[in-house]
């Protein structure tokens, strides 16, 4: 007994388990239409030399390449026209791969930093070496508002997006004046800033923090009694023998974005220190 020839869109539909509406809209899109048209009811037919056809247009949709390859593909089939598309979508999907590997780490840092500063002591002083960071920043006007701060932080955002280095962009910090980094002193915001955890080639206008010995502290609770924690960590510096050779710096590591309690805000500062000769 011969096989079936002929297949009605239902009936490839079932065999192929995709759905009526998908093969329609490839016969729309001319990337896959019926072989046969019946000249007494023009209805149309697919035949069986075109299942091999079908199968390969899936395997290329669970490759992800698109429509558009597909169609140009079933257009112009050689063996160099797959090969260019197959190596087309190679490299797209390991630009996809390191992207999601890089949010991962991204995501996995900034995890283990609010891990690490719920389980911090808000008097804890310690010393370490934090090497280079590249960051993008913006001076602060003297005494700016609130409102005003969230406009540089907005700002700087922004300029990431423009060049679509937003995935790259990591914690919001200050820079703290030098000069005002003694005991009794209110602490003077300099610069506002976003790390950078890659950087990008072509990334114009970036600054770096030096590697340094990083005498920290979390603050933790509101941010207006942050002084606190800056005794503590300016008497410890003291205590310690070290002076100071930089401008602080703080890091925001759970703030507004996080929770609306502004007794869970922790607050990360670091002054760069070395040791008296």
């Amino acid at each position: 007994m011969l096989p079936k020839q002929y297949f009605t869109i239902g009936e490839m539909a079932k065999l192929h388990h995709i759905s009526e509406s998908t093969l329609r809209y490839y016969d729309e899109k001319d990337i896959f239409k019926p072989n046969m048209v019946d000249q007494q009811t023009n209805y149309r037919y697919y035949t069986l030399d075109q299942f091999s056809m079908l199968d390969t247009i899936k395997f290329l949709r669970n490759l992800d390449i698109s429509l558009q390859d597909i169609k140009h593909f079933m257009a112009n089939r050689t063996p160099n026209t797959v090969l260019h598309m197959l190596e087309k979508q190679a490299q797209r999907l390991q630009e996809q791969k390191n992207k999601i590997e890089f949010m991962l780490e991204k995501m996995n840092d900034k995890a283990e930093m609010i891990k690490q500063s719920l389980q911090a002591s808000p008097r804890s002083v310690w010393f370490t070496t934090i090497p280079l960071r590249h960051i993008i920043s913006m001076p602060v006007a003297p005494d700016a508002s609130d409102e005003m701060f969230d406009y540089y932080i907005n700002s700087l955002q922004n300029q990431l997006l423009m060049k679509d280095f937003s995935l790259f962009s990591g914690d919001i910090g200050i820079t703290i004046k030098q000069d005002s980094l003694s005991i009794q002193q209110t602490p003077q915001i300099n610069d506002v800033f976003i790390i950078l955890h890659h950087v990008p080639n072509n990334m114009e206008d970036l600054s770096t923090i030096s590697a340094e010995n990083y005498a920290c502290i979390h603050h933790i609770g509101p941010y207006d009694n942050i002084t606190e924690s800056y005794e503590i960590l300016l008497l410890e510096i003291q205590q310690r023998g070290y002076e100071i050779i930089g401008n602080g710096i703080e890091l925001m590591i759970i703030d507004l974005a996080v929770t609306g309690n502004q007794e869970e805000y922790v607050t990360e500062i670091q002054i760069p220190v070395k040791a008296k000769t």
